[in-house]
């Protein structure tokens, strides 16, 4: 206790000596407590200002998957087994390069049964010509009647035409088949011994060739109805008209996006749409829309929704290196709507359920309160549509 008294006239004679230091904290603690209550009880600043007409963008948001710009589907010619698939779906390709090996027997009777049909119309087609020569000098001499020429004439035709399909024919088997030590298309029926060579081929001769018919990206298959991707490999079975692989486009991308039926109106080809995704963070890429249906098929939770498409025709090699197709993809897209009057939303109090702005009268200057219907609501504004025009003064809360 004495100690404390002790301190305490020490803090006392301290003072007393140093009048200039205590009539500064005298000062400094006043204006602290001054500023505090000024922050506490004063309310927000106010300004006047003028409602004037704006643009709103509004952005749309939708997912989807990286798809090639356009494919070409490799189609199975007939039903057999894979044999060999020297590529990885996925995997660039080069026109012309080997995708598939199918061992048919179907297609190995096909074949003989062109080749036959093959060197029968071409026997036909030089008999025909024959006849119609005879038949020329015969009727220029009046030793056949005219309708007997035009039969030898008809003949001839129907004989060239028969021609062209059965080489037709043959030669689409041919380009599928690796035959290099004979020209099937110079066998006549007399060339009876190469004619059975060419129907009993062996080895690698009898295995049907698919290739890729363009250059771009191998793909899988599109989705079967009501299963997986149709995955492919040695071994499997195929039958004509499957779907083998896709050759897409890999120079630039397309996102398909389903669009409900209250944003649908909203969707305009030709915007302008930015794509990224949490695979490529890196880059985000400039499109446009390229496509809208306007008729809408049901989802699974059987709301309507309407689908459109997005591109990027363009992709830079790095880009290209990055971007896989199959990657989840994220598409924003900035809708422009009508200009429109927009006020903060400080601006706008309610009541009763009823928005209300404070109006400067153009002429007194005083204000009163007027009654807006609101439309749209932003992060910081919100649509008048009924009840101010673009001049007009209000009251604002900063």
């Amino acid at each position: 206790m004495q100690n404390y008294l002790i301190r305490l006239q020490q803090i006392f004679w301290w003072l007393k000596s140093n009048p200039k230091t205590v009539f500064i904290l005298i000062i400094i603690v006043i204006g602290l407590t001054r500023c505090h209550h000024s922050s506490a009880e004063a309310p927000g600043h106010t300004r006047v200002m003028t409602v004037e007409s704006h643009t709103i963008s509004n952005s749309l948001f939708y997912s989807g998957t990286i798809q090639p710009l356009r494919a070409v589907a490799v189609l199975s010619p007939t039903d057999g087994v894979i044999e060999e698939m020297p590529f990885h779906y996925g995997d660039v390709v080069t026109a012309g390069e080997l995708l598939f090996t199918i061992n048919s027997e179907k297609f190995q009777t096909e074949y003989k049964n062109a080749l036959i049909q093959y060197v029968k119309a071409r026997s036909d087609l030089s008999a025909g010509k024959n006849q119609l020569v005879q038949g020329e000098f015969l009727h220029t001499n009046k030793l056949i009647s005219d309708d007997e020429f035009k039969l030898r004439q008809t003949n001839f035709y129907n004989s060239q035409l028969a021609f062209v399909q059965a080489k037709d024919a043959l030669a689409k088997m041919l380009n599928q088949l690796n035959i290099n030590n004979v020209n099937l298309f110079d066998l006549s029926i007399d060339d009876i011994e190469k004619i059975n060579a060419a129907l009993h081929m062996q080895g690698d001769e009898q295995r049907l060739k698919m290739s890729a018919p363009s250059a771009g990206v191998a793909l899988l298959p599109v989705k079967m109805e009501g299963g997986a991707d149709k995955k492919l490999g040695k071994g499997e079975q195929v039958k004509q008209g499957d779907v083998l692989a896709l050759i897409g486009d890999g120079q630039g991308v397309s996102v398909h996006i389903n669009v409900n039926e209250y944003d649908i109106n909203q969707i305009k080809i030709g915007q302008h749409v930015k794509i990224s995704g949490a695979a490529f963070p890196d880059y985000v890429l400039s499109g446009v829309v390229s496509g809208v249906d306007h008729q809408a098929q049901a989802n699974q939770s059987g709301m309507p929704n309407f689908s459109a498409e997005v591109v990027v025709a363009k992709l830079t090699p790095e880009q290209q290196k990055a971007i896989y197709m199959g990657m989840s993809a994220k598409v924003e897209i900035d809708v422009e709507e009508p200009v429109q009057i927009a006020v903060p939303i400080a601006a706008v109090t309610e009541k009763n359920g009823n928005a209300y702005v404070q109006l400067q009268d153009a002429k007194t200057g005083k204000l009163h309160e007027v009654l807006v219907h609101t439309g749209k609501t932003t992060a910081d504004s919100v649509v008048i549509v009924d009840g101010l025009q673009a001049g007009d003064k209000i009251v604002s809360v900063n």
